[in-house]
């Protein structure tokens, strides 16, 4: 039987058209020349068939002798060997000069290229036309071209876009050909087709000039001397050259194959090889194919023990594939909706669940959650070997080492398992969920496996630990995660995982043990943030459980409400957690706290519209409620209010503020330590600010340290941190820089050992406290980059800006020293006012500052 060379099978391909009558071909197209084939030879091709064979429908393997005999037979032939022998004794009467020629190449060549990007534009998880091209690609490109390299290579994980990119280069090349500014000959095909060196028994090198319409003794060095005087450049271009798709016999086989081209050609500057492949496949074989040698252009991006040249989307990136999916899509993308759509598979998945009316309404902190979940679902529990999949991937993370940071494992310590379940190890690999990295020198063997993405990992280790507390969210699995990864990063992610499950699988109630957690306050922030979200979604759903519902029917018990709780987490995003608290069937002094805590970020916010919603709602509530609380928010809300919107300071509410500090309440709970009171009392101290009597707010601030708890400075927490800062503010006002300076310091240290554990909010306060330390000791050169610094922490939290403005304007020093800065803050300032639509002659520090 005549082997099925690939320039027999694209000239059969070729024929069959040109037989059908077409010039080119769309997926309809099949259907008509799968009847045309039957009524010509009554032998039928199925329209799927023939999909598969031009590229429409994804393909692992080659037509069989049946299909190709038959489609031979349909152009006129007595059959696929017959027309074999047809196609070589027609290239053995074309004369050497006529047939290898640069243009015949380019062709050919032409030919090939086009097949291929016709197929991978069909495979596109996103439609073709609507993907983008990638910037970094034509700067990689042009330095290959520009500098003195044969090889270069396109790696990353998995679903990092390399392949979509690279058909957007190409097609520009050809673009280029056509229109006459270069003269490229591009060869470019995915590495399936590398399965016909095996069908065919030949050599690659061999192969491919086969594939070029040239016989096996002739060079393609020889073609050298034939190019246009204008020169050009061979391009073999070989996407997906990747281990996991071959028997590791055949691999080898092809690498040395290639490796051998390469060497061949190396001299010539005409000559350019380009793979894309995952980052295993390079760091496993780097040392055959690199081998120290300086032809190799790799451009890897940090650390090149990564093998990673391929960035995720950059925020113009995903803005204009936004835009090219849904040109309606506003085209407002914050750094945060970035993060969770800057993976190209994860952009992808987005756009499968929503592609029907594509938008960036859903994006939130479970987004890329469930994005991940879909992947799971589709490619590890529902395909082939699954059982066998779900228990290699447990038996790795038991080999894992969490106490000590270690994520990946050894091979020869599991190779037991592998053997055990080859076919799922190998699809495991195949779709990139975890990789085998060979990092052995001359004296120490090491190859071990590791996860390419931290999103499977955490996964991973959440439902393995989930399984072995018998799938119960309690006390027990919380131990398990303080212990197992006490400074690890990892905690939050796979906690999140847990959560997830645990809401799906109907077991909300078990969220008291969250309290038992050891988090940092940021941490613990953006878990609130997140178990927000995922509620109002879980809620919101049309198909929400039963028990999500009951569950909404009853009171928000004392831990959990405590545990969401906290000055400390305020921002714009907290707002939707503290509304998914409203969906309990919430006590009304439980219900108080909730809008008081929204009224504190309008204020912060300087949102008059939304001040004057959350006294509304407080106003609702019946007036005896408030008598259960020491200091009652509402007032302090109020003058809050009133002065903002019309820079009136109402005395009603200070009275009360002084008689708690001279007559403390001595019977009931008003000084139990939990976050509601944490938030009354510190709202009351803001409030009394407003007063500009500095020492009444410290007998206030005193009298909380006497009767409710400490402001230890050594033990930093959400009430400690906020009730320093007033009284640092308290200090600053009073000319005391001692005391300013000794809190400043204290929060400085804590900030420089862990700048992370601080919240959004806290480094508002923190860093504006910076600003207020430097302007007592008059460090004037430090001001501007800190007010910048500021100003970016502060973000929304518009009081903040415009307080420490204030400030500034205050300072005329620094309108000698810095007089543009100067007036930049006068801009700013009154530019901040207005747009909250406050008066421009609010009193915000120790001098009236008026509209300039």
């Amino acid at each position: 039987m005549t082997s099925l060379l690939p320039q027999h099978y694209e000239a059969l391909k070729e024929s069959v058209l040109i037989a059908s009558g077409f010039n080119a071909i769309n997926p309809c197209d099949c259907k008509v020349i799968s009847n045309q084939i039957f009524v010509q030879t009554k032998f039928s091709i199925s329209e799927t068939t023939l999909k598969r064979i031009y590229g429409f429908a994804y393909s692992r393997f080659k037509p069989s002798l049946f299909t190709i005999d038959v489609m031979a037979k349909y152009c006129g032939y007595r059959g696929w060997e017959d027309f074999c022998q047809k196609q070589d004794t027609a290239v053995v009467k074309h004369p050497y000069n006529a047939l290898y020629t640069w243009d015949n190449l380019k062709l050919n060549a032409g030919k090939i290229t086009n097949s291929t990007l016709q197929v991978l534009r069909n495979k596109s998880g996103i439609p073709y036309d609507q993907t983008i091209k990638r910037e970094f690609l034509n700067d990689h490109f042009n330095e290959f071209l520009n500098g003195d390299y044969t090889a270069t290579v396109i790696a990353a994980p998995a679903g990092y876009g390399k392949t979509i990119g690279l058909c957007h280069w190409v097609e520009e090349r050809i673009r280029l050909n056509t229109h006459g500014e270069t003269n490229d000959a591009i060869l470019f095909f995915s590495t399936s087709a590398l399965m016909n060196v095996f069908l065919s028994s030949r050599d690659l090198n061999h192969w491919l000039l086969a594939l070029l319409g040239y016989s096996p003794y002739e060079d393609v060095s020889a073609l050298a001397n034939t190019r246009d005087k204008k020169g050009g450049n061979f391009f073999l271009i070989i996407d997906d050259f990747d281990e996991y798709l071959y028997k590791p016999e055949q691999f080898k086989l092809l690498l040395n194959q290639l490796i051998d081209i390469f060497a061949l050609y190396q001299a010539a500057p005409w000559f350019k090889l380009i793979l894309t492949m995952r980052s295993a496949t390079w760091i496993n074989n780097k040392h055959e194919l690199d081998n120290g040698n300086n032809k190799w252009l790799k451009s890897f991006i940090h650390n090149d023990s990564w093998a990673t040249n391929t960035p995720l989307f950059s925020i113009q990136e995903i803005k204009e594939l936004c835009l090219n999916i849904n040109p309606a899509v506003k085209n407002l993308i914050t750094a945060d909706m970035a993060n969770k759509l800057n993976h190209p598979l994860y952009f992808q998945f987005y756009y499968k669940k929503h592609k029907d009316d594509f938008s960036l309404n859903d994006l939130d902190h479970v987004c890329a959650y469930e994005l991940i979940s879909t992947f799971i679902l589709n490619k590890v529990y529902l395909g082939q070997h699954s059982a066998e999949k779900i228990l290699l991937l447990r038996g790795l993370v038991e080999q894992m080492d969490f106490g000590n940071g270690k994520f990946e494992v050894i091979k020869t310590n599991i190779n037991g398992l592998i053997k055990q379940y080859a076919a799922a190890y190998n699809e495991l690999i195949s779709i990139g969920f975890i990789r085998e990295l060979n990092n052995s020198t001359d004296l120490h063997y090491n190859t071990y496996i590791q996860f390419p993405n931290n999103d499977f990992l955490e996964y991973t280790i959440a439902k393995t630990l989930l399984h072995k507390n018998n799938f119960v969210f309690d006390a027990v699995l919380i131990q398990e995660l303080n212990s197992q990864f006490a400074n690890s990063t990892r905690k939050l992610p796979i906690l999140k995982w847990c959560i997830i499950y645990t809401i799906k699988t109907g077991q909300q109630k078990s969220f008291e043990v969250l309290s038992q957690l050891q988090l940092s306050l940021n941490e613990k922030s953006d878990l609130i943030i997140f178990i927000g979200d995922l509620l109002q979604k879980e809620y919101a759903s049309a198909d929400n459980p039963e028990e999500l519902i009951q569950y909404f029917k009853q009171d928000c018990s004392p831990q959990l409400f405590k545990y969401f709780f906290g000055l400390e987490f305020i921002n714009v995003v907290y707002n939707k957690t503290l509304d998914s608290l409203l969906k309990f069937g919430l006590s009304n002094r439980k219900r108080i706290m909730v809008y008081t805590a929204l009224a504190c970020s309008a204020i912060m916010r300087l949102d008059v519209a939304d001040m004057a919603l959350y006294i509304d709602k407080l106003s609702k509530i019946p007036a005896e409620d408030y008598n259960r609380f020491a200091i009652n928010p509402l007032k302090c809300i109020n003058a809050l209010y009133a002065y903002f919107t019309h820079n009136e300071i109402s005395s009603e509410v200070f009275e009360d503020l002084t008689k708690f500090y001279f007559n403390p309440p001595v019977e009931g709970k008003y000084f139990e330590d939990h976050a509601s009171n944490d938030l009354i009392y510190l709202l009351g101290a803001y409030t009394l600010l407003l007063t500009k009597k500095y020492q009444k707010t410290l007998r206030f601030v005193n009298t909380l340290e006497k009767h409710y708890k400490t402001s230890d400075l050594n033990d930093i927490n959400g009430y400690t941190f906020f009730i320093n800062a007033i009284i640092a503010e308290c200090n600053y006002r009073l000319g005391n820089a001692d005391e300013v300076a000794y809190i400043y310091n204290s929060f400085s240290a804590s900030y420089k050992k862990n700048a992370a554990a601080f919240t959004g909010n806290m480094k508002n306060v923190f860093f504006a406290l910076r600003i207020k330390h430097n302007l007592q000791l008059k460090k004037y050169t430090h001001i501007i980059e800190d007010t910048k610094t500021h100003l970016q922490v502060a973000g929304e939290q518009r009081l903040s800006k415009v307080i420490l403005l204030s400030l500034i304007l205050g300072d005329q020093n620094i309108a000698a020293l810095y007089p543009q800065f100067y007036k930049q803050c006068q801009y700013d300032h009154n530019k901040l006012l207005r747009e909250c639509g406050l008066q421009t002659n609010l009193v915000f520090s120790n001098v009236l500052v008026q509209n300039n």
